[in-house]
């Protein structure tokens, strides 16, 4: 596989930890890569413009806003990148409302270690992805 054929990921989290324990885990992939980095929104629009990511992979609250707020921005500005949005806590409507502006997916951070790679696939295939507890709270808020 050569560099070109690699998914190209900007990761948008105000986490320097969160941040490398993602690189380690794209590391591990052959086949997905970390293009760039952003601590804030302003930053995430800018490197999403400049490098043309397939996937941003971002925290559910990117300063000043949350997830929902900071994908319908890059919807408007026609930013095609992928959005996976990444959670440490469990709000339905916050993922409700991501999806609807234009998120591809969402996961919560435990389950990063074993669904990531995998969620990054799905989302730069054009697929939604919900992982299991996103699923599970979305479910439960049905019935």
């Amino acid at each position: 596989m050569t560099e070109h054929e690699k998914i190209r990921v900007l990761i948008a989290d105000d986490f320097d930890m969160l941040r490398e324990v993602i690189r380690v885990l794209i590391d591990e992939s052959e086949d997905i890569e970390v293009v760039g980095e952003a601590v804030h929104l302003e930053a995430a629009v800018e490197e999403a413009k400049r490098l043309q990511p397939d996937v941003i992979l971002m925290n559910d609250y990117l300063p000043p806003t949350d997830s929902a707020r900071a994908t319908e921005l890059f919807r408007k500005l026609n930013i095609p990148s992928a959005i996976l949005i990444i959670s440490m806590q469990v709000e339905t409507k916050l993922i409700e409302q991501s999806l609807a502006n234009g998120a591809n997916g969402f996961m919560y951070k435990s389950e990063m270690g074993e669904l990531l790679t995998g969620a990054i696939h799905k989302v730069h295939n054009n697929e939604q992805f919900l992982s299991p507890r996103a699923e599970a709270a979305l479910t439960r808020k049905r019935d």
